[in-house]
């Protein structure tokens, strides 16, 4: 049963039930946001007979249950249905976009633990030191800033103020990967800043931990340098934590993209969301939940094999 393969079907045959539940909720929800799809898609040129003819095209005349069993029957066939406002099918959307959005979260996790593990490291090895006094302020000031403030600070200081990088837009990667780095730096800083100070924080908890176990002291009464003693006794048993946090951070920056995405008006699936929640569009707006859900579970998935590599004993549990 310690086999890794093992261990991962068991957690994807946990994530059935809960993809399940998750589709129930949001179709739910949707339901429950005012306004009539219809009403809102034909705008001023809404009429009794338009909005009648526009919910049986889109059976929002049929009681929810059967509106919900025929989405779901869809996503099993794996057919997401079609875009209330282009009549465009929603599954080739979501992957026009889902590349922006994955680019996103890659550069900013790629951020966050290249910034928030140093900082830990760095708080935990000089306890009480200048260096612990500053990397609580960089943590405390982090984790206060939201996150459309600190995208509109970034964007006044180094786009229109310094001029160093755009303040928006997106370029494909296939066509110039360095543009496509210059657009996403800013960004990828605004969703990792304020993870990096969390990740920070508990990084620097997590080492303390660990330093305090009789075989890191052990290691530094046989004379070893700290450095040594940092990077071979104690990261390595801080890790179980570190990664806990780093993944979850991981999995909020797919919902924080949102947000980011529509401050910097990048072609994402978190953007498509909140466009489509403000025009009622239902079947876009379960479908985006969905696939951004699955893809937390994904990462909560990774982020639990990686326990059982870093320690086999987890896969035994």
């Amino acid at each position: 049963m310690s086999s890794p393969w093992i261990y991962a079907a068991r957690r994807l045959l946990l994530a059935v039930p809960l993809l399940l539940g998750m589709s129930i909720l949001v179709f739910g929800l949707m339901r429950l946001v005012p306004g009539d799809p219809a009403v809102v898609i034909l705008g001023y040129k809404a009429t009794p007979d338009g909005v009648r003819a526009l919910r049986e095209a889109w059976h929002l005349d049929e009681p929810l249950p059967h509106q919900y069993l025929r989405w779901l029957a869809g996503l099993l066939r794996g057919d997401f249905g079609l875009d209330f406002r282009q009549n465009e099918p929603i599954g080739r959307m979501i992957l026009d976009r889902l590349p922006v959005t994955l680019e996103l979260t890659l550069l900013a996790a790629a951020g966050t633990a290249l910034i928030g593990i140093p900082l830990g490291l760095l708080g935990g090895a000089q306890r009480r030191g200048f260096a612990d006094r500053a990397t609580f302020a960089i943590g405390l000031v982090g984790v206060s800033i939201p996150d459309f403030w600190l995208g509109i600070m970034l964007i006044l200081g180094l786009s229109l103020g310094a001029g160093l990088l755009p303040s928006g837009g997106f370029v494909p990667i296939a066509e110039s990967p360095l543009e496509n780095l210059q657009h996403l730096v800013l960004p990828a800083l605004t969703l990792a800043l304020s993870r990096a100070a969390v990740l920070g924080r508990l990084s620097r908890a997590a080492v303390l931990d660990v330093a305090q176990r009789g075989f890191v002291q052990f290691a530094r009464a046989k004379g070893l340098a700290e450095h040594a003693v940092l990077f071979r006794h104690v990261l390595p048993n801080a890790a179980i934590p570190i990664v806990t946090v780093l993944g979850l951070q991981v999995g909020y920056m797919l919902g924080g993209a949102i947000v980011v995405e529509m401050i910097f008006t990048l072609p994402g699936v978190g953007r498509m969301t909140l466009d489509a929640v403000l025009e009622r569009n239902y079947p876009v707006v379960q479908s985006t939940v969905l696939v951004i859900g699955a893809m937390f579970m994904l990462v909560n998935l990774a982020t639990d094999i990686l326990y059982g590599v870093i320690d086999p004993r987890v896969r035994r549990r």
